[in-house]
């Protein structure tokens, strides 16, 4: 994986690392963003998994 290009594509959303921007808790836009940038970097998505209580 290039870390550089990476850091580049997560610096065009800066609402991923911003806990004052409003859309930072908002996980669909979230998870929106993360699968463009795997889409740039040509990457599959990791799918979140939670265990069960």
């Amino acid at each position: 994986m290039n870390e550089e290009e990476l850091i580049v594509h997560v610096q065009s959303y800066p609402f991923l690392d911003d806990l004052t921007d409003a859309r930072y808790s908002n996980t669909l836009i979230g998870e929106n963003a993360w699968e463009e940038i795997g889409d740039k970097m040509k990457r599959k998505v990791a799918q979140k998994t939670f265990p069960l209580t």
